[in-house]
Formats: structure tokens, C-alpha cells, sequence
């Protein structure tokens, strides 16, 4: 015998006690509350439960009223992530991404990379290709015999991270191999 869970039913009051709990929990971008909204109506959906054919404007109001409110800033939000990415070692190419997938515009983009510490360091990608090196402790920090032979390993991680070559390249430093210029990219 199992029981028979009811489904909450959607309104725009649940909308806003959602997001006002997940706003308390994490930062968002506007996309990506929107995204999780939309996401909670359809699971809803998908449990038997009634949707109002008004729930879309319901979500854009919430939204809006977040905004409002100041509990959702695009502008703090992309700063936070450039920052936390910065920090993990992460390529500007990576960035931009996640960045684009919360729903920030390639101006507000610009402007994220353009404040704070990133902006500060000048070459902050081959600062952010250096932490990850560290991190990963491959290239210099690498016991000396090893290096020549993980060159391409090290190479392909730091590419795989989404790093260029030639950041890449500098990032690990140099070795007393035949030179880089053997590798295909």
C-alpha cells in the first residue's frame, strides 16, 4: 500500500516563497532564477499538478520583483563569478561561458572581466593558467625528471581547462626539450 502524495499546486505566492529560498541559499542571475522557476512549474506539471495558463507571467514578475528588491543584480553576480572562477583557475574562454549560460549579455561579460582583481592583474588569464598549473602541481611543480616526458600531458591539460597554447606555453614555463613547436594544435 503506498500512499498518494499530493502535488502542491502553482501559484505565484509558492513562485515567490521558491525563489525567495533559493535566493537565500545562493546568488543568481535573473536567467538562472528564471531557468530554476521554469524548471519547478514543469516538474510540477509533470506530477499531475494544475498549471495556470498565467504561471510564464507569473515567473516574470517574481523575477522582476527580485530585481527590485536588489536580491538579484546580473552586474554582482557576474563580478562574484569572475572572481570565484579567477581564484579556481579558470580560462577567461570558461568564464565567458558559464557566464553566457546564467543568462549574462557579452557586455555585462565584458564588464565582470574588466572589475576587480582580473582587471588588476593585467595578463590575469596566464595568472589564472598559473594557479591551475599549482593546483594541479604539473609543469615546474613537477619533480624535474618527469617534465620533459608530461610536456604534451601538461599541454593538454591546461587546454582542456581552455587555456590557448601560447598561455599555455608560458604558464609552464620552460624546459630543456626540443621546444614546443612539435606539438600539434
Amino acid at each position: 500500500m503506498s500512499e498518494i502524495q499530493s502535488v502542491k499546486p502553482v501559484t505565484q505566492k509558492r513562485l515567490m516563497n521558491i525563489a525567495l529560498y533559493y535566493l537565500g541559499r545562493y546568488e543568481s542571475s535573473a536567467g538562472n532564477l528564471r531557468r530554476l522557476l521554469k524548471r519547478r512549474v514543469a516538474k510540477a506539471a509533470m506530477k499531475g499538478a494544475d498549471v495556470p495558463d498565467e504561471s510564464a507571467e507569473w515567473i516574470e514578475s517574481v523575477v522582476a520583483e527580485m530585481k527590485r528588491a536588489g536580491y538579484v543584480n546580473d552586474s554582482r553576480f557576474a563580478v562574484m563569478t569572475v572572481e570565484k572562477y579567477r581564484k579556481a583557475g579558470k580560462s577567461e574562454r570558461f568564464i565567458r561561458q558559464k557566464l553566457a549560460q546564467a543568462g549574462i549579455d557579452p557586455d555585462g561579460q565584458d564588464a565582470a572581466l574588466a572589475t576587480g582583481d582580473s582587471a588588476e592583474n593585467g595578463d590575469s588569464d596566464l595568472d589564472a593558467a598559473m594557479r591551475l598549473v599549482a593546483k594541479r602541481r604539473i609543469g615546474a611543480f613537477r619533480p624535474a625528471p618527469d617534465r620533459a616526458a608530461c610536456r604534451k600531458k601538461d599541454l593538454a591539460v591546461l587546454a582542456r581547462a581552455g587555456f590557448s597554447f601560447q598561455t599555455a606555453v608560458r604558464a609552464l614555463g620552460e624546459y630543456d626539450g626540443d621546444g614546443d613547436e612539435d606539438v600539434e594544435y
